[in-house]
């Protein structure tokens, strides 16, 4: 699958050539869940003010904010789980009215029907036991379940959907293990992503490196064999991690309460709020802590392309 790439930034030369305008919104619905995962991001800090869902009317307020400033793309994720959002469905409609491209990060524990344009499932288990080891329940067969009746759901509904599974790796035997439990399900891809982990600390150690590099290598043999396994680019990032975020502008993260995150991992870091008259201004002057980063991440890629556009190269003018 070609959508599970680091190059994005490509197809979007006009905002890196100085535009600069949010290209990807990534919402969170909820900030709460019904998994327990221990890896995750947000599980570990203890955020302020209780539990909260964005409610519709807050959603298109915020959403049509978000496309007078420039976004093209937007991404319903957690913090929570969004399909847990009460007005969940009433938010999808909208947005498939209004024509906009829209995916979706989610456990799937919680069957619904839609059309965005992706659903990425974190299946993370090839049983109950090594479910519930890696997202803290037992709901492995019931999401396998959901996976399966979506699928069939889409081929007249929704064929355009992409429908994936991700899985965190972090032994080739639980690679192969969840090929194996999973390979029968018809869905477009399988993505093998690695741990992501404050300033890349667990990668740092040899034997994990040693056992990463052996991970990929048995990514790509299934990859061989079967084209939707897709070896996700972030494994190519391990040890990288640029000085500043300059391509922060890229992506506007906002949370259930309408507030701008520095960046979607850093849900604790507020620069403002969506409907703040210069929010972006707000948002380019903002400074992170890039120590406090987690490594691989999605953004590495986009920063090290804007960073090359941004180089002084001497003589530009003799190519």
């Amino acid at each position: 699958m070609s959508n599970i790439t680091g190059d994005k930034m490509f197809s979007h030369v006009d905002r890196v050539a100085g535009d600069f305008r949010p290209i990807t919104a990534d919402i969170f619905l909820t900030n709460y869940c019904n998994n327990r995962c221990p890896y995750c991001t947000y599980a570990r800090w203890t955020l302020p003010n209780g539990t909260k869902a964005m409610t519709y009317e807050e959603f298109i307020t915020y959403a049509e904010k978000l496309r007078a400033i420039g976004v093209q793309g937007f991404i319903l994720t957690g913090g929570g789980e969004p399909t847990i959002c009460p007005d969940f469905l009433r938010i999808t409609n909208w947005m498939e009215e209004q024509g906009l491209h829209y995916g979706i990060n989610t456990n799937f524990n919680n069957l619904v029907y839609f059309k965005p344009d992706y659903i990425k499932v974190s299946l993370d288990g090839y049983d109950e036991e090594s479910y519930e080891r890696s997202r803290g329940v037992r709901k492995y067969k019931q999401v396998i379940e959901n996976i399966r009746a979506y699928a069939e759901w889409k081929k007249e509904n929704s064929p355009k959907t992409s429908l994936g599974v991700q899985f965190v790796a972090e032994s080739v035997e639980g690679v192969l293990k969840f090929y194996e439990a999973n390979r029968g399900l018809d869905v477009d891809y399988y993505s093998f992503r690695p741990l992501e982990s404050t300033g890349g600390s667990y990668y740092k150690d040899k034997l994990k490196k040693t056992q990463a590099r052996e991970i990929t290598a048995a990514i790509k043999a299934l990859a061989a064999k079967d084209s939707r396994v897709t070896l996700n680019f972030k494994w190519d990032l391990l040890e990288k991690q640029e000085t500043t975020c300059t391509a922060q502008w890229a992506q506007i993260g906002v949370n259930e309460r309408g507030e701008v995150m520095y960046c979607c991992h850093k849900p604790y870091q507020i620069v403002g709020h969506i409907l703040d008259d210069d929010i972006l201004e707000k948002k380019a002057q903002a400074q992170t802590d890039m120590s406090k980063c987690d490594i691989p991440c999605r953004m590495t890629a986009p920063n090290m392309f804007v960073a090359q556009t941004m180089k002084q190269r001497k003589d530009p003018y003799f190519i």
